[in-house]
């Protein structure tokens, strides 16, 4: 059985590879990208299950990255990761929803491990959940 696909977009290595670790631990195959125009060119080569995004990124901001996402028809879920947390990624994640881009969840950094564990596994619809390791 193939795996779930996660594609990450975040400017911080460190946070990046610890997204993935807690990605892999949950079941998926997962492709870090450091920048906006990474993560564009990453995600028209592959078809993603979900999609983890800090908002603060360089190149373009999460927003914009959002609404390119939305001018795509992305149906990918999408978690929403920033170290400003609060009103900006609930600002951030009512943009979205407005165009039509699936927002699963939002997390404030630094956050807890679990919390995104739990979120990758509710992202996917639950014929897609078969298989996937419990969080840790």
């Amino acid at each position: 059985m193939t795996k779930p696909k996660l594609i990450v977009v975040d400017d911080d290595p460190g946070m990046a590879k610890l997204v993935k670790a807690a990605g892999e631990s949950s079941g998926f195959d997962v492709l870090i990208t450091t920048s906006a125009r990474e993560f564009q060119k990453t995600w028209a080569e592959n078809t993603s299950s979900v999609i983890v995004m800090d908002i603060v990124i360089p190149e373009m901001d999460g927003v914009e990255l959002l609404m390119w996402l939305a001018e795509q028809n992305c149906s990918a879920p999408i978690i929403l990761i920033s170290g400003y947390g609060g009103k900006y990624l609930e600002m951030t994640k009512t943009l979205a929803t407005d165009k039509k881009v699936k927002i699963v969840g939002t997390l404030t950094k630094p956050f807890k491990i679990d919390d995104l564990e739990k979120m990758l596994k509710e992202a996917l619809p639950s014929s897609d959940r078969k298989g996937l390791a419990a969080p840790l």
